[in-house]
């Protein structure tokens, strides 16, 4: 194996600085799927744990646009004699591209273009490749962040590549290593997650890997049994039928006329749980691993027009086609899962390509399946898997030292939380304190001196903390009256309101008032009283922070007003205030939405007209605002012509007379 610096030339959209404003939690962390009498208790056990909105310490990654340009990526390749993987620095590290060197063929769709989307839970996304994704539903928090990569040796292997990160939201620690053995024609993953922690954590893993789609991509695994989505509720059928495409063999990827997935539910013992894709040159995509990643999944965006705009929209047109075949610990992705206290979790995946059987498009799935599975497994050896996890496990106190890329700083200032308490980070990762910069000062300056000390309410950015240890920290800082200042019990405030601890929280948000009033903390007692229902209340503390001097320093607090002026119908409001907010806010693009739907419920149609002439970039998977403006725009325009009201009769016209141009159509169902 040879591992090697590089740069990679692609056209693309920059993510600007974050969305500094904290989004807390959904007061019910559970999700709201339901499920019907088909599904095992296996598989009803956890469902929807911990699946609502959770994002804290992190922030939103919604600054971006569709305007490319040449960007140089910095990369990491691994390579033998057989294949050559490029992995991204700065996006999780996700696996690029991944080539067979005899023949130069791509096994991954890999993007040609790097166009962030709406559909991460971060919002930033890019598609292609593999992508790894812990802690929390949707995709994961690090997807568009540089992360830890290291060089690193062993006698046997050669040169292989460590990933590694630490996870601020749950105290985890994870990391992959890449193993490319001379003669291989499979790509290996050793994946190992820590929870040193003295509690319980919710968890979540899913390898997302996107393949090339085309009109005869087909989908197979260990299992025909598969859950799937109906109107809400989760119910089992067995491959190639699904409930909501009757007498449609959904195993072709292409027979879906509307983005879906499927979760293919493998038993408990299974040893070598995979999932293969054949491709219309007849080759044969597999990927296989060790049993805790025990599940699979398939997505697919549809052959609809707003399936096929995503497709384009993250890549270019007629080059963005692919399917995700994806690998879980769990039996969906609404499922939880609990990684007790002081506990390490780790596998091995593979991934390859080779020769499709004849019969791989047989008409009776089952029986294509069974020669499939005879080729993945001749291809993928269940022995070298578990080899290779022992070869992962000798290897995991091996520390890394030589240094590919940075990740964030937070993985040092945890280490240096740990030393306080003669604690260490555990064996096998190393975060040098050369790595922390502006987000970690004001925590290090709470470390070392014991204060939180008072930040500017217009100097961005800034960061914020929800581990309980740091809570605890900053809880004994406080018991000093003279660290009680404005700044610091915000953030205590901040801390408990993610806890749960809603009372608490406001009150010392009002504490902090007391000191000073700030933007920050009326809008969080805004947020307050939205989450609970209290609209009006809501909205006169964002009035307050509207009215001091030099208010809202980021676009992400007129957005939240907005929002609320909006459900109180008062748009000639929202339209004065666009018109004398900083023209780098309104430039935009979900601030241009918003001033759309403000100009459209004042009747200014001329003002909405180029934005659905235009490609948005913030829209999020299966978002209708636009098409919901290009309806209401358009009986707008019919009632003009008539010489009659607007009414809800003319907008449900519109919806039949009037399709929405491909551009403002981000429908997935």
């Amino acid at each position: 194996m040879k591992v090697e610096l590089s740069v990679l030339n692609l056209p693309g959209a920059s993510i600007e600085p974050e969305n500094p404003l904290p989004l807390f939690r959904d007061r019910h962390p559970d999700g709201y799927s339901g499920k019907d009498d088909t599904l095992t208790e296996e598989e009803q056990t956890l469902l929807n744990y911990e699946a609502n909105f959770r994002i804290l310490p992190y922030c939103m990654q919604d600054r971006y646009t569709r305007e490319k340009k040449p960007m140089q990526l910095k990369t990491v390749i691994l390579e033998n004699d057989k294949l050559k993987a490029t992995f991204l620095c700065g996006y999780g590290a996700k696996l690029h591209s991944l080539v067979k060197k005899e023949t130069g063929k791509e096994i991954l769709f890999s993007n040609t273009v790097i166009q962030p989307g709406n559909l991460a839970i971060r919002n930033a996304w890019t598609s292609g490749g593999i992508e790894w994704n812990i802690s929390q539903l949707g995709h994961s928090f690090t997807t568009c962040e540089n992360i830890f990569m290291a060089k690193m040796t062993d006698k046997k292997l050669g040169e292989f590549v460590r990933v590694f990160e630490f996870e601020r939201q749950k105290g985890l620690f994870w990391y992959i290593d890449f193993y490319l053995p001379e003669g291989s024609e499979l790509l290996f993953a050793y994946v190992r997650i820590v929870n040193p922690n003295d509690t319980e954590s919710p968890m979540y893993w899913w390898t997302n890997t996107a393949v090339p789609e085309s009109d005869k991509t087909r989908l197979f695994s260990n299992v025909s049994r598969c859950l799937v989505l109906k109107n809400g509720a989760w119910t089992a059928t067995d491959l190639p039928h699904h409930p909501a495409v009757p007498g449609v063999d959904i195993s072709y990827s292409k027979g879906f006329p509307f983005s879906n997935e499927f979760f293919f539910q493998t038993p408990k013992g299974t040893s070598m749980p995979w999932e293969a894709v054949v491709n219309e040159d007849g080759t044969l995509f597999c990927e296989a691993s060790t049993e805790l990643l025990r599940y699979r999944k398939m997505f697919c965006w549809g052959s609809h027009q707003g399936g096929q705009h995503w497709q384009e929209y993250l890549s270019e047109p007629n080059k963005g086609y692919y399917v995700e075949v994806q690998a879980g610990m769990a039996p969906t992705q609404r499922h939880g899962l609990k990684m007790p206290a002081n506990t390490v979790w780790d596998f091995v995946q593979a991934f390859g390509e080779t020769v499709a059987p004849e019969e791989s498009h047989s008409p009776d799935w089952n029986k294509a399946k069974k020669k499939v599975e005879k080729a993945v497994k001749k291809h993928i050896s269940e022995k070298k898997l578990y080899k290779m996890l022992e070869k992962g496990r000798s290897l995991s106190e091996k520390t890394p030292s030589d240094f590919l890329n940075f990740g964030s700083g937070w993985g040092a200032l945890e280490t240096e939380r740990l030393a306080l308490e003669e604690k260490s980070v555990p064996q096998g990762f190393y975060f040098p304190s050369s790595s922390m910069g502006e987000p970690q000062m004001a925590w290090l300056g709470l470390l070392r001196n014991g204060v939180l000390y008072e930040k500017e309410e217009h100097d961005l950015p800034f960061s914020w903390m929800v581990q309980p240890a740091w809570r605890k920290i900053l809880e004994e800082s406080l018991e000093k009256q003279e660290n009680r200042n404005w700044f610091s019990l915000m953030h205590l405030g901040n801390m408990l309101y993610e806890d749960f601890q809603e009372e608490a929280a406001a009150a010392l948000w009002e504490a902090s008032l007391e000191k000073k009033p700030t933007q920050w903390v009326y809008r969080n007692l805004a947020v307050k009283a939205d989450q609970f229902g209290r609209k009006e209340q809501a909205l006169s503390y964002m009035e307050k922070a509207y009215a001091l001097e030099n208010s809202f320093c980021d676009a992400g607090f007129y957005e939240e007003y907005f929002k609320l002026l909006s459900e109180q119908g008062d748009y000639e409001k929202i339209w004065q205030a666009i018109q004398t907010m900083p023209v780098s806010f309104q430039k935009l693009h979900r601030m241009q939405i918003i001033a759309g739907q403000a100009a459209l419920a004042t009747d200014n149609l001329s003002y909405v007209e180029p934005i659905f002439e235009t490609e948005n970039a913030v829209i999020r998977e299966g978002e209708l605002t636009l098409v919901d403006m290009w309806y209401r725009y358009s009986a707008k325009k019919l009632a003009k012509e008539r010489g009659v009201e607007y009414s809800d009769e003319l907008y449900e016209e519109a919806k039949k007379l009037c399709p929405p141009p491909k551009n403002v159509d981000y429908r997935i169902n």
